[in-house]
């Protein structure tokens, strides 16, 4: 059975795996400014700004695609239902982990692949630089985009997995109107 667009924005449970993702992020950003302040304690008395500026890259980066892979997932992919046992619970916030990472390894890459053009001036030195694209970083780039969100997987497993039990428990204390049904359950 193909699913069209209009019937996957009809689903049922947004709210829930909204607030579920924010929360994500949260507490995401919270952990990075934490460890941000802890391993630039001496830079914080002299510039308390850099944690502010590293942070707010952090987030960009990786916590909101992490918090928008996981909503995603928990609303359209793999909702976790009431009716559901503890199992298939953490087996789907395991899924919605995997899938924020893979969300965060695309924007990774995207930027590695962008931060490869460059504008360099051949005839008047920098005076009127001609984009171009030098493919040389592009690469490296990638691989560190891969790693990233493999240890973004690794790093955030139990976060999701917490997140996914505790939604699981609201959930069966506040059930729903209506079933939910995402994309692996058809």
């Amino acid at each position: 059975m193909a699913i069209t667009v209009k019937q996957l924005l009809r689903r049922h449970g947004a709210f829930v795996s909204g607030v579920t993702g924010i929360f994500i992020v949260v507490v995401l950003v919270a952990q990075g400014m934490v460890q941000s302040g802890a391993v630039y304690l001496n830079i914080i008395a002299i510039a308390p700004t850099d944690v502010y500026i590293l942070t707010f890259g952090y987030a960009l980066v990786q916590a909101i695609p992490f918090g928008i892979g996981f909503f995603l997932s928990l609303w359209l992919v793999a909702p976790i239902a009431e009716e559901l046992r503890v199992g298939h619970v953490i087996t789907r916030a395991i899924l919605a982990t995997g899938i924020a990472s893979t969300l965060v390894f695309i924007v990774m890459a995207v930027i590695a692949v962008v931060d490869s053009f460059s504008a360099g001036g051949a005839i008047f030195g920098n005076s009127f630089p001609v984009p171009g694209f030098d493919g040389s970083g592009a690469g490296q780039g990638i691989l560190g985009a891969l790693s990233g969100g493999i240890i973004t997987f690794v790093m955030q497993l139990p976060l999701g997995v917490l997140a996914g039990i505790l939604l699981w428990i609201w959930r069966r204390d506040h059930p729903p109107k209506r079933p939910l049904e995402g994309i692996i359950d058809l």
